[in-house]
């Protein structure tokens, strides 16, 4: 079994030595030149789910193994070509929106490469190139639809596959991010939660080594607990050709809360946490190795639905210390439960989803874990939690069966695609206008403060929206829905002024979807310009001529030395 990080003596004291590509077997890797063939035959890897648009590339490519991205990377960067990554193309802030130069897609490097079990931990490991879709990766764990690793390259360890294949116990891979095209690759990018990260935390929790490419096409073999800072938060790392980097991490101090803002940096951290959410400006992530945890046997789902946002705020702040058992605290205020409505009504007799309770004003989604003995008693303790905020169990829905599990969870999913269909009608009508959502989260003893903020201003507003999303983790959504350009410029006022609120209180700007190209602003807000300066200190000592992610975390501005876009070579 070979591991991502199998590198034995690649160490010297606190040096990190990076080393040569790994070569790959197979065609060579398949290539579009050409701005205008891209915008009219590759529209769809000009724009991802931000809905940014003057997406546009000369050069798309799509590498088969990390060689081949070595060698693409290393050919840019000797030409100053901007490279953008490309995963599912799921990301909502434009991290994957080329700004011209390359597109280096990686949906061909979609293996599931080895299923192993740590000797010392005792704990189960995937490893998996970064292209594999997480639905994938989910269904063929869950199911053990494991066998053809035994022929995979490299050779998983047979004696590891047949055990787990043998074990009659269930294990899957905890983060699970809303859109099912999400790629592992991308969610270690962004390092992203989902709603299970109320109980399971998120991917970096996750990611015990990754093979990173950087821009002059060295690799970097990460292993957690081989890589720690020194106590001034450095590093070194001496690249093949013998030259050395010296690394120092940003010395700002991240909120104590979820957050996927900018470089990752602490005392005594390892290096493996700076690339996970680096959001493709450090190098181009090749491999991934991934701890897996036993799976829930048996799940309830609910939807408990209230008479105002208050009872439903209510019951979660009684609920949330009450049941240890929870795997999800999902919130939706009554505008949420409008725009379904109004989605069901549009859809007709063939929606998916159930009537909504005429009188409900809010809803909680959760999910429990429970045995056949606590059941009984698990809802008895429900039924008087829920009656003291004005709801109860027949008010609720609820699914302990897959199939009638998945109907619950649908309420949950078919939230933000009626939101966007909402988005798409009103740009029809105004062009320039588009989503505004925030991403904060702020502190357990500061949510009802928070909470309060939004409705007040929100109500001043008079803007259309709505509020959901991971109250269990005191991280809500506000989605702002401007219909003309004038509402547009003061959703941004109110999204600003609602992220200077959440850093005063301790918060973070972004919880789970990343700063990319969008949330610049933002980013600022929390770490100041000084913050940034560092975080670009960081970027020049792996990209010196920057050209990863060009636009992704912070503005080009703070390169040192900035450069236009190129195009590409005819061949690369």
């Amino acid at each position: 079994m070979t591991s991502p990080t199998d590198n034995r003596g690649a160490f010297s004291g606190s040096a990190i030595r990076a080393e040569k590509p790994r070569s790959g077997p197979g065609a060579p890797s398949s290539a579009v030149e050409g701005a205008e063939r891209i915008a009219s035959d590759y529209a769809s890897y000009l724009r991802d789910e931000s809905r940014l648009s003057g997406g546009n590339a000369s050069h798309l490519i799509f590498p088969k193994n990390e060689a081949e991205i070595a060698a693409f990377l290393s050919a840019m960067n000797a030409q100053g070509v901007p490279v953008t990554v490309s995963g599912g193309r799921t990301g909502i802030v434009g991290g994957a929106v080329p700004p011209g130069g390359a597109l280096l897609s990686l949906e061909k490097m979609d293996a599931l490469l080895d299923i192993g079990r740590d000797g010392k931990t005792g704990e189960w490991f995937v490893r998996a190139q970064p292209g594999i879709l997480l639905k994938t990766l989910h269904r063929r764990i869950e199911k053990k639809d494991l066998a053809d690793l035994a022929d995979s390259p490299g050779g998983a360890d047979p004696a590891a596959l047949r055990e787990f294949l043998a074990s009659p116990a269930p294990y899957f891979y905890p983060v699970d991010a809303t859109e099912t095209s999400a790629t592992l690759g991308g969610t270690v990018a962004t390092n992203a939660s989902g709603e299970r990260s109320y109980r399971y935390g998120p991917t970096r929790k996750y990611v015990r080594a990754l093979r990173v490419v950087l821009a002059g096409g060295d690799v970097l073999c990460l292993r957690r607990g081989e890589t720690a800072a020194d106590r001034d938060r450095r590093f070194e790392i001496i690249m093949t050709a013998g030259e050395k980097i010296s690394l120092v991490l940003p010395r700002y101090r991240i909120p104590a809360v979820k957050s996927a803002a900018g470089y990752f940096a602490a005392d005594g951290m390892d290096l493996i946490d700076l690339f996970i959410g680096s959001e493709g400006t450090l190098g181009v992530i090749s491999e991934i190795e991934a701890r897996i945890v036993p799976r829930p046997e048996s799940i309830l789902s609910l939807v408990p639905f209230f008479p105002s946002e208050a009872d439903a705020r209510g019951f979660f702040l009684e609920a949330r210390p009450a049941l240890p058992d929870a795997l999800v605290f999902e919130y939706f205020d009554s505008a949420s439960l409008d725009i379904l409505r109004e989605k069901k009504e549009a859809e007709g007799t063939g929606s998916p989803l159930p009537p909504l309770p005429a009188k409900a004003r809010a809803a909680i989604f959760l999910e429990l874990v429970f045995t056949e003995e606590r059941l009984e008693d698990l809802t008895l303790a429900l039924e008087e939690i829920l009656q003291r905020h004005h709801s109860s169990t027949d008010e609720t829905w609820t699914g302990i069966e897959p199939g009638e599990r998945e109907k619950v969870r649908l309420f949950r999913h078919a939230l933000p695609e009626a939101v966007n269909e909402i988005v798409a009608k009103n740009q029809r009508a105004c062009p320039a206008v588009h989503k505004m959502s925030t991403d904060l989260a702020v502190p357990e003893a500061k949510l009802s403060e928070m909470l309060g903020f939004y409705a007040e201003r929100l109500r001043a507003s008079g803007l259309p929206h709505a509020v959901f999303g991971h109250i269990g983790e005191n991280h809500l959504h506000v989605n702002l829905l401007p219909r003309t350009e004038e509402e547009l410029a003061r959703a941004k006022s109110l999204a600003l002024e609602f992220s200077r609120k959440a850093v005063e209180l301790g918060g973070t700007v972004s919880a789970e979807h990343g700063i990319g190209k969008l949330k610049h602003p933002y980013l600022e807000i929390l770490y100041g310009k000084e913050g940034m300066k560092e975080m670009a200190k960081v970027k020049a000592a792996f990209d010196p001529k920057g050209i990863l992610g060009r636009g992704n975390i912070f503005p080009e501005s703070y390169l040192a030395t900035p450069t236009r876009p190129r195009e590409c070579p005819a061949k690369a």
